[in-house]
């Protein structure tokens, strides 16, 4: 059974993604869904709200606060980031209590976009209880495990059984104990936690799909093809891809300043199959943000020092192809 309900958080400077994210997902989802869109500001509220998307739903902060009383406990003594790592299991246990016994639910990260339709990984998912995937990191990245983990949370999966309940359950006491970035201590946020997950939970399975979980640290060893109907991974459909790092800097008169992810370089067939569809998403979300009355609030992105640093990096991108 696949998740009719999936939920991602963000705030208002990641709303274009949210709404890059929804899109993609309305596109290649073929059945009925529900995206819960847990708004940690009021202004990323608000544009949702004048937007009135389907299928598309809002939960405020206050909401989610308001379930689960800790959060709001160590909210002053965290960074944003480190606030939006601690809602991640606060928002799959919230999302448990909508559906019914048996029934599943998927978190998503804002800044993923999906390229096909993600059935073939809840295919393999089965009738087990997590699913999860990893970063499966190419030889040069591979240091990366000891600060990040195996696994990565741009996509988790849940079915409301005793064993996925516990697994939320004790996922939300780590992380509101202790939700740093810390690799001295094996401490990624919300993330490093699923490590843990294949020694404790029987009813667990790590997707092996290689079009699931693209992304910057792991694309070097795969092979891109466009076959006609879609970007393929070695051979297979891509399913989506985690744009982690992205720098946007919007559009203006059809072009598009971007870095792709800063820290990583790319081939020209990647940006052209990976980075285009998402700088197009991006442009097409941001007009449609910014002609609602609350949209003209968007702050303007601009270009932080490590970013100058990287200036050759930069690419200017042609958005009018999907205006």
């Amino acid at each position: 059974m696949r998740p009719r309900l999936f939920g991602t958080l963000f705030f208002a400077n990641y709303l274009t993604r949210a709404l890059a994210l929804y899109r993609s997902l309305a596109t290649h989802f073929a059945e009925p869904f529900t995206l819960l869109a847990l708004c940690m500001d009021e202004l990323s509220a608000d544009i949702l709200e004048e937007l009135n998307l389907p299928n598309l739903r809002i939960l405020r902060i206050g909401e989610l606060e308001a379930c689960y009383p800790e959060l709001a406990r160590v909210k002053p003594s965290r960074s944003i980031g480190e606030y939006s790592w601690t809602c991640t299991p606060a928002l799959m246990r919230f999302m448990l209590t909508q559906v019914g016994t048996g029934a599943s639910i998927a978190y998503l990260d804002a800044d993923l976009m999906f390229f096909s339709d993600v059935q073939p990984v809840f295919d393999e998912w089965g009738a087990n209880d997590i699913l999860i995937h990893e970063h499966r990191y190419a030889p040069q990245h591979r240091h990366m495990i000891r600060t990040s983990g195996t696994f990565n949370v741009g996509l988790v999966a849940i079915r409301h059984t005793p064993q996925g309940a516990r697994c939320l359950a004790r996922w939300y006491e780590q992380c509101i104990a202790v939700c740093v970035l810390d690799g001295t201590r094996g401490l990624c946020g919300d993330q490093g936690y699923l490590d843990e997950w294949p020694a404790l939970y029987d009813r667990l399975t790590v997707s092996q799909h290689k079009g699931a979980g693209l992304a910057p640290w792991n694309i070097e060893q795969y092979e891109l093809s466009n076959q006609g109907d879609g970007t393929y991974v070695d051979g297979v459909p891509l399913i989506f891809y985690h744009y982690h790092a992205f720098r946007w800097l919007g559009a203006r008169l059809g072009h598009a300043l971007v870095l792709p992810s800063l820290g990583y370089d790319f081939t020209a067939q990647q940006l052209r199959l990976i980075y285009s569809p998402y700088v197009a998403a991006l442009a097409e979300a941001e007009r449609s943000a910014r002609r609602t009355r609350s949209g003209v609030e968007l702050a303007q992105p601009h270009m932080g020092r490590d970013e100058k640093s990287a200036w050759s990096r930069w690419r200017l991108f042609t958005t009018t192809a999907r205006s």
